[in-house]
């Protein structure tokens, strides 16, 4: 009896440990902080550039376009991983900045490609 219960405690820890571990590497949109509070007035601004060509193209969004990236973050589940694991040559890089002042969002979000990004302070 004392070896089962033994048994369902160790499995019971192990499933626990599993779950936070899968919870840490698993980021829904909804879990980055200011993305709820993008409205369509707020300034979006999205810089693309190639391996260090800074600015190379830049576009600001529309009341429309807004939505649906807030949509799309939103909906986005996100996968952490370690920095030292991340490779992108020849990668197009793009650096997506948000500011509203009225909501109290300032977000920049750097993406490589359409595999990696990078939140400052959150991921």
């Amino acid at each position: 009896m004392k070896k089962s219960l033994k048994l369902i405690i160790g499995t019971v820890i192990v499933i626990v440990f599993c779950l936070i571990i899968y919870s840490y590497f698993n980021v829904s949109g909804d879990e980055i902080a200011g993305v709820a509070n993008i409205t369509t007035s707020s300034n979006i601004v999205i810089e693309k550039s190639y391996q260090g060509d800074t600015k190379e193209q830049e576009y600001v969004l529309n009341a429309n376009q807004i939505k649906m990236l807030k949509t799309l973050i939103l909906q986005t589940d996100f996968t952490r991983n370690l920095s030292t694991a991340i490779r992108f040559n020849d990668k197009d890089m793009y650096s997506i900045v948000i500011n509203d002042n009225e909501a109290g969002v300032w977000l920049t979000i750097h993406c490589i490609g359409n595999e990696w990004i990078s939140i400052a302070n959150q991921f």
